[in-house]
């Protein structure tokens, strides 16, 4: 009697007696064509690609890149799904929009297999709708000695001024970046990586770093 009563008061009410489920995070996929068959994988270019890609389109591929700090440098990851739905994967009791406004990319740069820097890119320095259906993302770290707009050159001037240019001295280097998924939770450290990829390099001049890391 008295659960049937606490029922019709909640109807009344207009209060849930039982907590409401999390909404359902819409999947967006790789887009069929270049991008699926690249999908998990970085590709660096000399300059601005195609966001989707296609054959030829003058990615550096297995050749080996010179790079100096007139040089540019630019790369694409082919993800899987949007960063907010692999969130939604490691953490399927937070809303959607939690995860859109704090949730963000985890990049690793290793020089020579060795791991060099570790960095967390601000939570707004991708926009939300991006972080909710983007699958790819493309940035110049290097921008042939010019500004170039995006978070793309501050994140390499930040691994520069944290390792990087130590590490990458004049001579030949393999580079290799990761990235992750990341929202600022113990619970969530160690997430899969969405996409990796690694370029041959011949530093031919030292590489200079042209904006403080933060």
């Amino acid at each position: 009697m008295k659960s049937c009563l606490l029922f019709l008061l909640s109807l009344l009410c207009g209060v849930p007696l039982f907590a409401q489920p999390t909404a359902p995070v819409p999947f967006t996929g790789a887009t069929p064509g270049f991008h699926q068959t690249h999908t998990g994988q970085i590709l660096f270019s000399p300059t601005a690609a195609p966001v989707n890609g296609y054959p030829g389109a003058g990615y550096i591929g297995l050749s080996t890149y010179p790079l100096s700090p007139q040089s540019g440098l630019y790369f694409t990851a082919f993800l899987g799904s949007s960063l907010t739905q692999a969130l939604h994967r490691l953490a399927p009791h937070l809303p959607q929009q939690e995860l859109s406004r704090t949730g963000t990319y985890q990049f690793s740069f290793y020089v020579d297999k060795q791991l060099i820097y570790l960095a967390n890119l601000p939570a707004g320095a991708v926009d939300r709708t991006s972080k909710n259906t983007g699958t790819v993302l493309h940035q110049a770290l290097l921008n042939d000695g010019r500004p170039a707009s995006g978070w793309g050159p501050a994140l390499w001037y930040r691994f520069l001024a944290n390792g990087g240019e130590k590490a990458l001295a004049q001579g030949q280097h393999l580079l290799r970046i990761e990235i992750r998924p990341y929202f600022q939770n113990p619970a969530l450290r160690d997430a899969p990586v969405l996409a990796a990829g690694q370029v041959a390099l011949n530093v031919t001049q030292p590489l200079v770093i042209r904006s403080p890391a933060r």
